[in-house]
């Protein structure tokens, strides 16, 4: 809430700014309108100047309300009114030369150069450059005004540079999406990943146990108990299903709660303890390091049920001031180890995500057993 007010309170400053500028540059305009030649008079030339002044900010502001519409999509009948205002606003140019309306047909022009498609909008500029020397050479006394149509030229090269600007802006703005796209999808893909080998990789093992069981030594009592298992290992799995898009949604549980699910999950599924140690004063982390934290605590625990059965599990996590660690490690396997395949995605899974906040993943033999350590900042502003 505090972050959209301050939005909110920035949009109305602007806005602010914007309303006094306009209201100064309106005064400013009627004033020297009012000490022209023909000054406004309800008659005459001077009538000519006032009904063409007020045609001219009506056609002018009524264009550029109903003409913006999102982004940078302009709607007809806004061209044809700011097209109108130009007219009108040059017609002012030859009744009263000296008076500023040309000024105004500016601002339509600017408009047009940047918004319409870019043969149109030059042409628009030529025929208002064009209009300036002619209706100069013909109203006025020295003859047409190289200044005010200098000024018409570098306006149109201004507008088209701005032009160029907002192309540009619109070319970053689609990559930085596609980018963003990109490195969601990538991120997706680890979720199901370290889904799938958390789950499938321990029922794999169970039904292989039991298919060992049945072939060797007929226990159908063991190998019961082995599908049992492997059936509460695909039930788990659905759940974890459930949380990975709980988690894509911002809605996933602490790394302490989802790290005692993961060690109570690995003592249901191998029988063997997973001990679990929180130090320090736990905290709300950022959703991406909590994601992080727990998903690095699961993959390592999957690859001690692939690569070390036998082995005891033991999950540190640390809370320190400006970064949380994560340490798993076991004992060694103490049992043949079931090849199961797979590509072995699993490490380097975890480290790109550990790269994708600044952080750092070390893993390597720890004694007779393995060891993995993550470390993720979580000062303001890192994630």
């Amino acid at each position: 809430m505090r972050v959209g007010s301050c939005h909110v309170d920035e949009r109305h400053a602007r806005a602010g700014v914007f309303a006094v500028l306009l209201v100064w540059a309106v005064v400013i305009y009627v004033r020297g309108v009012l000490h022209s030649s023909p000054a406004p008079a309800p008659h005459g030339a001077g009538l000519a100047v006032v009904v063409l002044n007020v045609v001219t900010f009506a056609l002018l502001a009524t264009g550029l309300r109903i003409g913006h519409w999102k982004g940078r999509r302009w709607r007809a009948p806004g061209t044809v009114l700011l097209l109108a205002a130009m007219g009108t606003s040059l017609s002012l140019y030859g009744v009263s030369p000296h008076g500023g309306g040309v000024w105004l047909s500016m601002v339509g022009l600017w408009v047009l150069v940047t918004r319409l498609p870019l043969p149109a909008g030059l042409a628009v500029a030529t025929a208002a450059v064009v209009s300036i020397g002619l209706i100069g050479a013909a109203f006025r006394d020295g003859g047409s005004d190289l200044g005010v149509m200098a000024a018409f030229m570098g306006l149109t090269l201004g507008a088209l540079a701005t032009r160029q600007g907002m192309i540009a802006q619109e070319a970053t703005r689609r990559a930085e999406a596609a980018s963003t796209a990109l490195a969601e999808r990538s991120r997706i893909a680890r979720e199901i990943h370290d889904i799938l080998a958390h789950s499938l990789s321990a029922q794999i093992v169970h039904l292989e146990g039991a298919r060992l069981l049945l072939s060797r030594d007929g226990d159908r009592v063991q190998a019961l108990d082995r599908v049992e298992r492997a059936r509460r290992l695909a039930r788990s799995g659905l759940d974890e299903t459930r949380r990975a898009l709980a988690a894509l949604r911002g809605e996933l549980p602490e790394p302490k709660e989802v790290i005692a699910e993961l060690a109570e999950e690995f003592r249901a599924s191998t029988g063997r303890p997973c001990e679990v140690q929180v130090l320090g004063t736990p905290r709300e982390l950022p959703p991406q390091a909590g994601l992080a934290v727990a998903r690095t605590a699961q993959e390592a625990l999957t690859n001690v049920r692939k690569h070390a059965p036998g082995a005891r599990a033991r999950v540190v996590l640390r809370y320190l001031d400006d970064t949380v660690e994560l340490e798993v490690t076991d004992t060694g396997a103490t049992e043949p180890v079931v090849n199961l395949g797979g590509g072995g995605y699993g490490l380097v899974g975890m480290r790109e995500r550990a790269e994708l906040f600044d952080g750092t993943l070390e893993t390597g033999p720890d004694g007779e057993g393995f060891r993995v350590s993550l470390r993720v900042p979580v000062q303001d502003g890192a994630l």
